[in-house]
């Protein structure tokens, strides 16, 4: 008498890489994939939206206001439960979500042409550190990198009545931009 002893494969589940995204644009493509005796699979572990749906492998997933706020999310890609002795796998990865930069140039300033110099009192804040002052003929003391520098008209300023000056924050590390 012989008997035979069928043997499946196990079921995989591959949730892709980790991925860092900036709080400005969150949106995240989604690049998961099953195996073995999977025949397909469901996200789960956020609060965000998966479009079109969270059973799609390649769905695009949108953080909540709170996931953004936290600085990321853990999702997890589970297979479904396949026919036969094999369970379910899952796999999980992190969305790190930076916060994006701001820049604040403070508010508009009047100056008499007698003594034109304006204290400026620029910010920034969010994933930038530091800025510079750009957009002006005139002076900046100590320089322009400084976001709290006195700024000095030039004398085609003065004539013209004015002038403006635009704060740019320094590129932070990571995917979010300048602003």
């Amino acid at each position: 008498d012989q008997m035979s002893i069928a043997i499946q494969r196990a079921a995989t589940a591959n949730a892709g890489l980790d991925q860092t995204v900036c709080a400005s644009g969150p949106q995240v493509q989604l690049a998961g994939s099953v195996g073995g005796t999977a025949v397909g699979g469901t996200w789960s572990g956020g609060a965000g939206t998966f479009s079109p749906s969270a059973a799609a492998l390649n769905p695009i997933y949108t953080p909540t206001a709170e996931e953004i706020a936290a600085g990321g999310v853990n999702l997890t890609l589970a297979t479904n439960d396949p026919d036969g002795p094999c369970l379910a796998a899952s796999d999980q990865m992190r969305v790190t979500i930076n916060a994006a930069a701001t820049a604040n140039a403070g508010p508009d300033q009047a100056v008499c042409a007698s003594s034109p110099q304006a204290q400026l009192a620029g910010l920034a804040g969010g994933a930038a550190v530091g800025g510079a002052w750009s957009g002006g003929a005139g002076t900046f003391s100590p320089g322009a990198s400084a976001l709290n520098a006195s700024y000095t008209p030039s004398a085609g300023e003065i004539a013209a009545g004015g002038v403006t000056l635009t704060l740019t924050t320094q590129d932070p590390s990571g995917p979010c931009p300048a602003v």
